[in-house]
């Protein structure tokens, strides 16, 4: 399905789970393929999570999905991160990869940073919050999902970021760990740099939500191997589509122990 400027996917549903996908888009807008460096590899997106994740809409779970790569702007981090020219960590708009490369040949113009904040960074978050809130309005609970990917920081498949189990409650995690855990996951909590991000410790913070930040390493669903600076890795298809029915199983579980 084609992708309308600065609109976002979103599949709705009376569930009382939402996911959250914040980096699992390539795409770019025209000015930022304009103004960046032809040569640069822009690594490390969360690679395939929107086909990995597609089972979600049949288990009536709403997910909210970013149109725009994390490279243009970055909806996981604080508004107030509008500019940091040496860690993309914090820093709305990137201006180095992940691999510290320079992606621009001259400073961008302020306009063009707010024009991403007014027409893709912000509408992602009023659209994330008003599932929230209308979920809450109905269920009265929502439980929160951020859907990342990784290669470094850990060797376990799943990393459960909860920031020190400041974002849910035990209960909440004994269901999903398990749940990874049952359908043969090595799974680990709060591993430094996978502890959970703005959306996550953000969006906890409003009564009635808990959330968990998923990551699941790349050897896990695309493939078994070494990564290193690389754009758009191939996929082996039979580790994809197994590690797809064990993720959809853990769903199943983990929805009817919610309800």
């Amino acid at each position: 399905m084609a992708i309308n400027p600065f609109k976002l996917k979103k599949y709705t549903s009376c569930c009382n789970i939402i996911a959250s996908l914040p980096h699992s888009s390539y795409t770019l807008t025209s000015e930022m393929k304009k103004n960046m460096k032809q040569s640069v590899i822009l690594a490390n997106n969360d690679w395939y999570l929107n086909e990995l994740y597609d089972f979600l809409t049949n288990l009536n779970i709403t997910a909210v999905s970013a149109n725009y790569s994390r490279y243009v702007i970055d909806v996981n981090r604080k508004a107030e991160y509008k500019e940091n020219h040496e860690k993309y960590t914090e820093s709305l708009v990137y201006f180095k990869t992940t691999f510290n490369k320079e992606i621009y040949d001259k400073p961008l113009q302020n306009d063009i940073v707010e024009s991403r904040i007014e027409k893709i960074y912000k509408p992602y978050h009023s659209c994330l919050l008003n599932e929230i809130n209308n979920t809450l309005n109905s269920k009265n609970k929502v439980y929160l999902f951020d859907l990342h990917s990784f290669y470094l920081h850990s060797t376990a498949d799943v990393v459960l970021g909860t920031r020190y189990g400041k974002t849910c409650s035990k209960e909440f995690l004994d269901i999903v760990y398990n749940a990874f855990v049952n359908e043969g996951f090595s799974v680990k909590v709060d591993e430094i740099g996978l502890r959970g991000g703005y959306i996550t410790y953000h969006y906890s913070s409003i009564e009635n939500v808990e959330a968990i930040q998923i990551e699941i390493r790349y050897t896990k669903y695309i493939e078994n191997r070494y990564f290193d600076e690389e754009f758009m890795p191939k996929i082996n298809y039979k580790l994809f589509n197994d590690t797809k029915n064990h993720l959809n199983k853990v769903f199943i579980t983990i929805k009817n122990q919610l309800h």
